[in-house]
């Protein structure tokens, strides 16, 4: 029969885009018998035709079957308008399906669930079940089912059984854009098979089911339009339930991270991912949580991944913290852990990025003497400034009375773990000082040298007034005064009779 009919068949291989009617009516090309094969000289096909080609509705039979070329291994069957499950029945079979069909298309199909282990679909190469409702897809197609192409897309889907394409071993096209699925189904990849899969609008899928599929040296899977594809993933991975959409690449990224971890000779660091962070007007961006503890470092990582928010260096030999504020690795830092180090000083992070944005500093158990408040109070009028955590405990500071009157205070209301800081000098805590006993001022003393001077000097002005008074009366009345008459005579009292 010479008719004109369109079929439509698409391939996911290189670069090509996923389908959408517009480019496959564009790209299509009719040959003498009418058969439209935009796909001749690949061996997987995907078969798919657009409304327009739908059986005229005047026709009791909403199905009509299509004869191919014969290199093709069996029959097409077109649907249309399906809306329910005893009215599939019905269609099919009013085309004699599935005797000699191979490829089969049903569009816009409103149905409860598709149960894929009837042994209707098992001799098909290419199933699609397009541009409808369904809900579920359940159970598995039977074992040995060549299908080759499988094509879900835009039905609102919300579940497809986790096991339902594990029988698929020759599947390596596979359509399940514009649904609602949250999770994908498990993914029959032989190593060496090329695979492709189309998720692009169906955004409430979750990351860490599209993650392990993602460069992945042993699997070769590819993305259908990639840069139109996006997930879901919860805006601080466990924190809170809300969710945010994050694009394919940002997940691919993640997945080449480890190749960007810090790493040398004898150690590497374990980079993984922390939280999404949600910035107003921007794209939502991986956060990075690079852990470098126990790695016997002496000095902070050169390089950290894009991103990194959290670093965590504790159980080292570090010494000292230039790289926080000097290098531009680490402008992204909003956590460091730096506990049981040998860090001696903060005053390298005066000035940095990370204190103007950072939400938690540990420096436990280090060599900490003195501590600089003004660095750690920078952002004192900042109303994040609360939420801003430090812990510096088990390091021992040189106390005084400035530190008994000023820093105890300081260390109990912005100091997490105050009471676990140590004097060095004093075998007391910081926060157990008494500015009783700690503040005693050399000015003190000085008080009382000037009661002593006070008192001498009364007393040198009163025997002044005393030897005047004696020699008086000595002169006037021809005698000396009691007190020295019974004074016994010395030695040297011959040089006062002469």
């Amino acid at each position: 029969m010479q008719c004109q009919i369109v079929i439509i068949y698409l391939l996911y291989v290189g670069l090509v885009h996923a389908r959408t009617e517009e480019d496959q009516q564009a790209t299509s090309t009719s040959n003498t018998n009418g058969f439209t094969d935009i796909f001749s000289g690949l061996s997987e096909k995907c078969f798919y035709l657009p409304p327009s080609d739908c059986p005229d509705p005047k026709i009791n039979c909403p199905c009509k079957k299509i004869s191919l070329p014969h290199n093709y291994e069996g029959d097409a069957v077109f649907c249309c308008n399906i809306d329910n499950r005893d009215s599939l029945d019905n269609s099919l079979s009013c085309v004699g399906f599935p005797s000699n069909v191979s490829y089969v298309h049903i569009r816009n199909a409103t149905l409860d669930t598709i149960d894929v282990s009837e042994t209707r679909w098992r001799r098909l190469k290419s199933l699609a079940i397009t541009d409808g409702r369904i809900n579920r897809v359940k159970n598995q197609f039977l074992v040995v089912t060549p299908i080759s192409c499988l094509n879900l897309s835009n039905n609102g889907l919300i579940e497809v059984d986790n096991n339902s394409l594990n029988r698929l071993g020759q599947l390596t096209t596979l359509d399940l854009s514009c649904n609602n699925l949250t999770h994908l189904p498990g993914l029959n990849i032989i190593n060496g098979r090329e695979f492709w899969l189309d998720i692009s609008g169906t955004n409430t899928l979750w990351c860490h089911d599209i993650f392990p599929y993602v460069n992945k040296k042993d699997q070769a899977i590819n993305f259908n339009r990639e840069n139109e594809t996006m997930c879901s993933a919860s805006k601080t991975w466990h924190w809170f339930n809300t969710t945010e959409q994050v694009p394919l690449q940002q997940v691919r990224y993640f997945s080449l991270l480890q190749t960007d971890c810090p790493k040398g000779t004898t150690w590497k660091c374990q980079c993984q991912f922390s939280r999404f962070v949600i910035v107003a007007g921007k794209p939502p961006t991986l956060a990075v949580h690079v852990d470098c503890a126990n790695m016997q470092l002496t000095e902070l990582p050169k390089k950290l991944p894009r991103n990194t928010i959290a670093l965590n260096v504790s159980y080292n030999y570090i010494t000292v913290l230039d790289d926080v504020s000097t290098n531009p690795c680490y402008e992204d830092l909003r956590e460091f852990y730096a506990d049981y180090n040998n860090i001696s000083s903060i005053n390298k992070l005066e000035g940095s990025k990370f204190l103007d944005n950072y939400a938690f500093l540990s420096l436990r158990y280090n060599k900490i003497k003195s501590l600089p408040t003004y660095i750690l109070s920078l952002n004192l009028y900042d109303k994040s400034f609360s939420s801003r955590l430090v812990k510096l405990g088990g390091n021992k500071l040189h106390c005084d009375c400035n530190t008994a009157k000023y820093l105890k205070a300081w260390l109990q209301t912005r100091i997490l773990d105050s009471d676990e800081v140590l004097c060095e000098n004093v075998k007391e805590k910081v926060t157990d000082l008494e500015p009783s006993k700690m503040c005693v001022y050399p000015g003190d003393w000085t008080d009382y040298i000037y009661y002593i001077i006070a008192t001498e000097v009364i007393l040198l002005i009163s025997l002044i007034a005393k030897v005047s008074y004696d020699y008086w009366v000595f002169k006037t009345a021809g005698y000396l005064p009691w007190p020295a008459n019974k004074m016994p005579k010395l030695p040297c009292d011959w040089l006062c009779e002469t």
